[in-house]
Formats: C-alpha cells, structure tokens, sequence
C-alpha cells in the first residue's frame, strides 16, 4: 500500500514513522515540524563544566581576532576556527574559590539568591523551562563520574534547589532510548496522579491561611505557591510522556567506566538526544574524580595536580588533564557540525574557578561555541582597567539566541558585542 502524500507544514515525527513503517527513529526534521506555530528554527544548548578551571598560558591567547594563534591546551579546536570564541576577563565579580564554583552558571551565590527576581536560576534551567513538555526531558544533567574530590555543582532551578546529574552512563541511556515495562509504566503513572493529589490538597490548605496572613507572609505564601505550580507542571509534562515510545537509536547500551571512559560516551548519548529531539538542553559535568590515570597520570589526583604551586612537573600533569577535555569538547563540536546541528546549538564550556592554585574566580576560563554567531576565535573583554563586562551579559545573550525574551538575567548589564 502507498503511504498517503503528507503536509510538509503539518507532520510530525511520529506521524511520518508512522506511515512509512520505519522501525528505527528518525533524526528531528525541523523542516518538517515547522507549521504556523513553530519557530523558525530549534535552540539548543549544552554546557560543559569542570571545578577546577584551566591553567591561563595553555588556554587564553595572547592576541585577539579570528587568526590568533592558538595556546598548547587549545589546539585540537584549530580546524573549527570561525565556530568558537574564547572569552578573556569574564567573571561574576566575586570571589569565594570552591564556595562560589556553583554559581558559575548563574552569577548568583545561594546564599544571595532570595534578593534576585529569579534566585540562581542556572543557564539551563532558564532555557529549559522554556521548551518544557516540548520533549522529554526539558533539561538532561549528567556527570561523567561522582563528586568525590570536587564536584561541579553545576545546574540550580529558580527556587534555589540544586539539580543531581546523572552519572551512570547507562542510565542515561536507559532513560533517552529504553522504554519502561508496561507494569512499570502504570505504576509511574499512578505516583504521578498521588503526587498531583498530594499537591492539590496542600495548595487548598495553604489558600485557606492566606486570610489570616500578613502581608509579608502572603508574599512568601505567593513565592510557595509559584513552586507548587512549577512542580504541578512538571509531573503533568513528565505524565505526558509516559505513554509515549522513546527512539531507537544504532548504538549499543554503553557501560559504566572511570571518567575518562565516560566523556566521550556522555558526549555521545548528548548528539543522540539533541538529534533525536529527545532534549534541547544539556548539561555535561567533568567532576573532581577525574581519573588521571587515565591520561599517563599517577602522581596526584586531579585536585592534587590543581593545586600545582607553580611546580612545573604538577603543572605538566594538570596540562594533560585540561588538554583532554579541551580535545573531546573539540570532537563533539565537530559531531554536532556532521549532524547540521552546530548552527543552532550552543555549547559553553567553562568553570567557575580561574585558578584552581590560586583559588581565584576571575577571569574565567570561558569557551563559546556554535550557535551560528559570528565567532572570533579569542574575544577579550576590558580587564581591571576598563568598564568590566559580567559573564551573565554573555548569559544573556545566548538566552536571547535561545528565544527568550527576557533584558535580563542573573546579574547581566546588557548583552555581548561582537558575536552577532
């Protein structure tokens, strides 16, 4: 039987499979979901982090512009020149070492984040909440390891609470491309409706009191309920998706590993998840408990080799462990670009430590790459002696490519010149 003609303005993904009888998942086809209410074009967004950040010399140029040559750390990304920018003298303007690492996406410390419109909301909570129920997972967190020796801390929703990422690779994978059990399936779906339940009665007690408050109580009281309709969404979205069949992709259950057997596996499964639009928003943690033996290393862990002193044979160490992420960021970028992917992902890579010796969090170490700007290769903000630049105007101006409408976020001033 010949499939009937469709719509190229009105089919889905699963309409389409449908009828031509595929039995593998197709890539998400934006020309064929685009109809009257569908953007232009799909965002993405990934971000990588490590909690130490990098070694100055082997990672910020010394010059500026689209052919400066690039430091020891960075040469894996020679060839993709025009499709990355280093950033130099971005920071959050404050200090603090490990303690303030966890605001790196945000620009706001936990402890400062009740006096901000939106708390600390991170990078990708923000962009995730805007295409939540579009797919599965509004925003996949994973970590190629455990926290053990220093951990990221990475990704924090408005209400201050930090999110867990996921770090077990076949979890991940179980997650984007197993389908549950039928029974399991209903039992999920049954904690789904006691949960809402749950909610629906707290919200009527809490109404109740809401007479009998003062005005600053109600204020909180109003903050709590913002909550409770955030979390009522979610398990609606998540519910949604239940009867739903996740994709079948050609890749074989990965197995679990040390860190450095884990990256370029989360790498992986991530191009699969934006591909198979599975997600558009990811987070990929390089934690503490890198494995440096994984690289020829032996002498120290990844915080040892962190705090160098200025000792050359520990700098040398720490350069290997640097220039690995650096090499399978490069990779990834490369995969997103043989996928057509690339123009419409953005990928930061960064920490929110400078210097992980000196224990400082200026200057950065920030990468930008994809997304369809005009990138320069090396990108230096004004330093001490000029008008500081905040890391959230950057923040900003991918929340923007990303299709908020927001003038704002965290602790912004504007956006970033130069990149459009």
């Amino acid at each position: 039987m010949t499939p009937p003609l469709l719509s190229p303005g009105l089919v889905n993904r699963r309409h389409f499979l449908r009828n031509v009888g595929a039995c593998l998942a197709l890539p998400f086809l934006e020309s064929l979901a685009r109809g009257r209410n569908a953007p232009p074009q799909i965002q993405r967004l990934v971000c990588v982090a490590n909690p130490f950040g990098m070694i100055h010399d082997a990672f910020f140029p010394t010059e500026v512009g689209l052919a400066t040559t690039l430091p020891e750390n960075l040469q894996s990304l020679d060839g993709l020149r025009g499709k990355f920018t280093v950033f130099s003298n971005l920071d959050h303007g404050f200090g603090g070492g490990h303690g303030a690492t966890h605001a790196f996406l945000s620009g706001v410390r936990s402890s400062e984040a009740a006096s901000m419109p939106n708390g600390n909301i991170t990078l990708d909570q923000f962009c995730g909440e805007r295409c939540a129920g579009q797919t599965r997972f509004p925003v996949l967190n994973t970590s190629a390891g455990s926290n053990d020796g220093g951990g990221v801390e990475l990704s924090w929703t408005r209400s201050g609470v930090m999110v867990p990422s996921i770090q077990k690779v076949t979890r991940v994978f179980e997650m984007l491309f197993v389908d549950d059990p039928a029974a399991q399936a209903g039992e999920r779906a049954a904690r789904y409706d006691e949960q809402g339940s749950i909610l629906d009665a707290v919200n009527e007690q809490a109404k109740a009191m809401n007479r009998r408050l003062s005005t600053r109580d109600q204020e909180k009281l109003d903050q709590y309920f913002t909550s409770v309709r955030q979390v009522e969404k979610s398990l609606q979205d998540e519910k949604a998706w239940l009867s739903r069949p996740r994709p079948k992709v050609d890749m074989k259950e990965p197995r679990n590993g040390t860190v450095t057997q884990q990256v370029p596996i989360l790498f992986e499964l991530i191009a699969l998840a934006l591909q198979t639009d599975s997600t558009r928003v990811a987070t990929l943690e390089v934690p503490g408990a890198f494995d440096c033996a994984g690289v020829g290393l032996t002498e120290k862990s990844y915080h040892g080799y962190s705090h160098h002193g200025k000792d050359p044979t520990l700098m040398a160490g720490l350069r290997k462990v640097e220039r690995y992420q650096i090499e399978h960021l490069a990779q990834f970028v490369k995969k997103l670009g043989e996928l057509e992917l690339l123009d419409s992902t953005q990928i930061l890579f960064g920490s929110g430590m400078s210097d992980g010796s000196a224990h400082t969090n200026k200057n950065l170490p920030v990468i930008l790459a994809g997304g369809g700007y005009a990138h320069q290769t090396h990108l230096a903000m004004p330093g001490e002696t000029g008008k500081k630049v905040p890391l959230c105007n950057l923040y900003l101006t991918m929340a923007q490519r990303f299709g908020i409408e927001t003038a704002s976020f965290g602790t912004s001033k504007g956006t970033i010149n130069g990149l459009t």
